[in-house]
């Protein structure tokens, strides 16, 4: 799985994966990790992803099997549209949710937050 950063509005990329907008791990393979119901999945971890760029967004996620003869694209999907803040405007760190505890119980390399900074 590789991700891409997208217009937020329509399905245009803004940037490349060599362009300076993204920071931390843009592709993941696929882990085998216990979901909130404890079944089985297939999961893609981008645990240190982040937009250095303020403003609205959407990720392009593209889903890419590896062959003898190198990659295909397979099929890609859009997330909902997020927004990037400055560091003066930024209204603080949300709690991990549930499923991103878990996987990094499950050892997943996820940072996890327990509560929220306002209240530290």
């Amino acid at each position: 799985m590789c991700a891409n950063l997208a217009h937020p509005t329509n399905n245009n990329e803004i940037y490349t994966p060599n362009h300076n907008a993204l920071s931390g791990q843009t592709v993941s393979s696929m882990y085998k990790l216990k979901d909130i119901d404890n079944n089985d999945g297939g999961f893609f971890v981008l645990g240190d992803l982040s937009v250095k760029v303020e403003g609205q967004f959407r990720l392009k996620l593209t889903l890419f099997e590896i062959t003898l003869t190198g990659a295909v694209s397979l099929k890609s999907i859009f997330t909902d549209a997020f927004t990037v803040y400055s560091a003066k405007h930024f209204p603080g760190v949300l709690d991990s949710t549930f499923l991103s505890r878990s996987f990094s119980d499950q050892g997943a390399r996820i940072r996890i937050r327990k509560e929220h900074r306002n209240q530290m």
